[in-house]
């Protein structure tokens, strides 16, 4: 861990401390610090933006509700993260049991820019390449590439996270990427042949 990580480790594990003697500015400051990368998490098992922004507000509330049972020895991010795949595999389940679909969210998120016409064109066709791409990935290689690579989680919390031995762990990653590869490039060239 470098020192960058362990002073936002020490700040984030103040934060939940605060909440958990009732200091509503700790919570709001770690729910800020959180909903995002809790969203773009979660979304990884709900494709609906509502549910997805559900699974959020459940999450954080029970930051709050079990910020007193948290384990200081464990990064806040890893148990964050541990009830936000709680609540969003809880929200899959209801969505099967009452049989509605959870729809992919077909809104392209592109930046402003000042990029001419190929330029934005190009970016569509990467982006749609990409999200077709990691797509075609199997859920347990999504979240485990996620985890990995967005959230940038070492090998060994990722592991503890999803109750896994460190070794299946750097297994799934090898072939997550592997099969990320493939489907980049079959949908790169679909993409440019449309």
């Amino acid at each position: 861990m470098t020192g960058g990580e362990l002073a936002s480790s020490t700040d984030e594990h103040a934060l939940i401390a605060g909440a958990a003697a009732g200091d509503t500015a700790c919570f709001e400051r770690l729910y800020s610090l959180y909903e995002r990368r809790v969203f773009h998490y979660v979304r990884g098992f709900v494709r609906d933006i509502s549910v997805a922004e559900e699974v959020v507000v459940d999450t954080m509330l029970a930051v709050w509700d079990g910020a007193r049972r948290f384990n200081r020895e464990s990064r806040a991010s890893t148990w964050i993260l541990g009830i936000a795949r709680h609540k969003a595999l809880d929200a899959v389940r209801r969505a099967s049991r009452s049989g509605t679909q959870v729809s992919l969210d077909e809104a392209a998120d592109l930046a402003t820019s000042a990029a001419g016409p190929e330029d934005l064109a190009h970016e569509r066709t990467l982006k749609a390449a990409m999200e077709g791409a990691f797509g075609q990935l199997s859920s347990e290689h999504r979240e485990i590439l996620y985890l990995a690579f967005f959230e940038d989680m070492p090998y060994e919390e990722i592991a503890s996270l999803l109750s896994l031995p460190v070794n299946t762990v750097k297994t799934r990653v090898f072939y997550a990427k592997q099969k990320l590869k493939v489907e980049m490039q079959r949908h790169t060239l679909l993409e440019c042949a449309s």
